[in-house]
C-alpha cells in the first residue's frame, strides 16, 4: 500500500473472487473484471493509493479514471465523491489498512468508525461491523467479505 501507487481490490470470498472493487458513476459496487474487460471497465476498478487525507498513517483510493473523487462512505454506504476539502470528507474517506480478517489479502477499517471494514455486501460496498443492526453487518461471510486482494491495477 504504497502512496502513488495504483491498485485494484479483489474480493476473496468464496464464488465472488472474479469480482474487484469498482465504481458506476458514484455508485460503488463489485464487479466481474478480467484481462478482457473493456478499457473503461479495468480504470473503473483501479485505484490510486494516496496517503489518508485523514490520518497520513492511512490510506485513501482516488479513482484512477476520475481524478479529485475518493471512495468514501456516507451514511455507511460507501461512494465515489469529489473531494470537497472538509474534515468529514477526509475522515470517511480514509481507510486504515491492515492483515485481512479471514487471513487474506487485506482489511481496510474506516478511520472515524474503527470497529466498521470496507464490506461487499449484495455487489455494493459498506463500511461493516461484524454483527449489528443493518443487513450489510450480518456476520455470515463478514470475514471473507472484508478481505481483499490488492494487486496491481488493471491495464487498459
Amino acid at each position: 500500500m504504497t502512496p502513488g501507487s495504483t491498485v485494484s481490490l479483489r474480493a476473496t470470498t468464496a464464488g465472488y473472487t472474479d469480482r474487484s472493487l469498482a465504481h458506476s458513476g458514484s455508485s460503488v459496487v463489485t464487479s466481474v473484471v478480467t484481462s478482457a474487460s473493456s478499457s473503461t471497465d479495468k480504470a473503473n476498478a483501479s485505484w490510486t493509493v494516496r496517503n489518508g487525507l485523514a490520518n497520513s498513517s492511512c490510506v485513501s483510493f482516488e479513482s484512477r479514471n476520475t481524478p479529485g473523487s475518493f471512495l468514501r462512505h456516507q451514511n455507511y454506504q460507501v461512494y465515489l465523491h469529489a473531494n470537497d476539502g472538509s474534515a468529514l470528507f477526509a475522515s470517511d474517506a480514509t481507510f486504515c489498512p491492515q492483515a485481512g480478517q479471514n487471513g487474506q489479502g487485506s482489511s481496510f477499517a474506516s478511520a472515524n468508525y474503527p470497529s466498521r471494514y470496507l464490506r461487499h455486501y449484495n455487489n455494493t460496498i459498506y463500511i461493516a461491523s461484524n454483527g449489528g443492526a443493518n443487513a450489510f453487518d450480518a456476520s455470515n461471510f463478514w470475514a471473507d467479505d472484508v478481505s481483499w486482494v490488492v494487486s496491481a491495477a488493471w491495464t487498459p
